[in-house]
């Protein structure tokens, strides 16, 4: 069966074999760590000036070590075959890679083709960048309606013949809102870019002259010519048609359209992802941050994985594990005050108030949405409920009436009558009451377990002399 080589496993072996000056700082399951690699990670992560947990080098170190043992366990259990990961990963390479294919040639042909159109386009005439004052009229609108908006957009039309402010009058009236917030101006426009009718009112302006009320399709617009020009050599516009097609990705597309031409030039024998792989072995061993970033990326994502595996799904769905964590360590989770856990019901009236209390006491712990939804609010909203709640004295405004005595209840818009359904607890119930923390506590306790098994499955060693150069050389 034919197997096409993975380019994420390849990367692994292209970071290891990477010819570099480096000095190896240490060997972690065989593979050698060279002080770059090491400098990168601990520049980044561990010694980062006003970081939470700075550290100095000697305590990176053991951080380190057992970061690259979880990334080895990972690839043990052959995580990085799964398509989830290829997926990834490849798409985080290409990402860095593109700028390496970035085809000039090609951005240049595009705005050339941009400006060449536009300038057809114009067939010698102006641009244009006019305002305009919209008042809408309906397409199904009566004679007497298309009338009045008619006499409306006249009254406007006076006010600025007497020297009205035509930008006030835009916010204030027209109703394209978007040109309206800017003083009803809109952007450059040609031949065969707007309604005809817009277009040839438009035209007939010199700048700073004011139209009568012309009717399109849409309404009335009082129209402004704001400024126009003919449209500038190609050589004045460049830099300005190849901003605006980078802030449109152009960039980006370019790179696919180079990648594209390279796969379709091999006549079948390469594809896609051989020619980013090609890329990236052209440009890793003269580039340490691409080669240290990449593999930063590949070790994050397996470390992502298997830590979800080995720790933090295995605590979330190990009930009996929690409960035994919270039964021996009990202590550690009490309240230093009592907690409200319930719910707090509002409603419009005496007996649907009571109805839901009573529905909430008999299914706290099942789907009491449902059963609220159908038995009492079926044909109205006649029942709101907050909750499920866990809180103290302070967290919740209405508990604090209700439970604690603390003020009075706000009143929830719509819903004079509320009451808390529950019960005080001055500790825990159970570790579903601080779920939360035990399970923080127990991942932490399967993360030690898991990283001293590491340590004593795979070999690791450290060049104390070549660590005492890292940042020093």
């Amino acid at each position: 069966m034919k197997r096409i080589l993975l380019t994420c496993l390849s990367v692994v072996a292209l970071m290891a074999g990477a010819q570099t000056p480096d000095p190896v700082v240490m060997v972690i399951n065989g593979k050698q760590i060279t002080r770059g690699e090491f400098e990168y990670s601990y520049n980044k992560n561990g010694g980062v000036e006003g970081a939470v947990e700075q550290k100095t080098v000697p305590e990176y170190v053991d951080m380190f070590i057992n970061y690259k043992l979880k990334v080895a366990a990972a690839e043990s259990a052959r995580l990085d075959t799964l398509s989830s990961f290829r997926r990834e990963f490849l798409q985080y390479r290409d990402m860095q890679l593109t700028p390496y294919m970035v085809d000039q040639a090609y951005i240049d042909s595009v705005a050339h083709s941009l400006y060449d159109r536009t300038a057809q386009q114009l067939q010698g005439k102006d641009m244009l960048r006019p305002a305009h004052i919209l008042l809408g009229v309906a397409q199904n609108a009566t004679e007497a309606e298309r009338q009045h908006v008619k006499a409306k957009a006249d009254s406007l039309y006076a006010v600025l013949k007497a020297g009205g402010d035509f930008a006030a009058l835009a916010r204030s009236y027209s109703k394209d809102v978007n040109s309206g917030m800017r003083g009803g101006e809109l952007p450059w426009i040609g031949p065969g870019m707007t309604l005809q009718a817009f277009e040839q009112a438009a035209y007939a302006l010199q700048p700073g002259e004011i139209s009568e009320p012309v009717l399109t399709e849409v309404g009335y617009h009082i129209i402004k010519m704001m400024e126009r020009k003919q449209l500038e050599p190609y050589d004045s516009l460049e830099a300005e048609i190849i901003g605006s097609l980078k802030r449109q990705g152009i960039e980006d597309a370019s790179a696919e359209h180079k990648i594209r031409q390279m796969v379709d030039a091999s006549g079948g024998r390469l594809t896609r992802e051989m020619v980013m792989d090609s890329l990236l072995q052209a440009h890793v061993n003269d580039n340490a941050d691409l080669r240290y970033l990449v593999q930063e990326y590949h070790d994050g994502l397996l470390l992502y994985e298997i830590s979800k595996r080995e720790v933090w799904d295995k605590a979330a769905a190990d009930s009996v594990g929690l409960a035994k964590w919270y039964k021996t360590y009990k202590d550690k989770y009490a309240w230093d005050e009592p907690r409200f856990k319930g719910f707090v019901v509002y409603a419009k009236d005496k007996a649907s108030l009571k109805k839901a209390k009573k529905l909430l006491k008999k299914h706290a712990n099942g789907d009491w949405r449902k059963v609220i939804k159908q038995e009492c609010n079926k044909d109205s909203m006649m029942v709101a409920v907050t909750g499920p709640l866990l809180c103290k004295k302070g967290e919740n405004r209405f508990v604090d009436a209700l439970i604690f005595g603390e003020g009075s209840a706000p009143q929830k818009p719509g819903f004079p009558l509320a009451e808390a359904v529950g019960k005080t607890l001055k500790k825990p119930g159970s570790y579903l009451d601080v779920k939360s923390d035990v399970v923080t506590d127990y991942q932490e306790s399967l993360e030690k377990a898991w990283v001293d098994e590491l340590r004593k499955r795979y070999t690791f060693e450290v060049d104390e002399n070549v660590l005492k150069t890292v940042n020093n050389h």
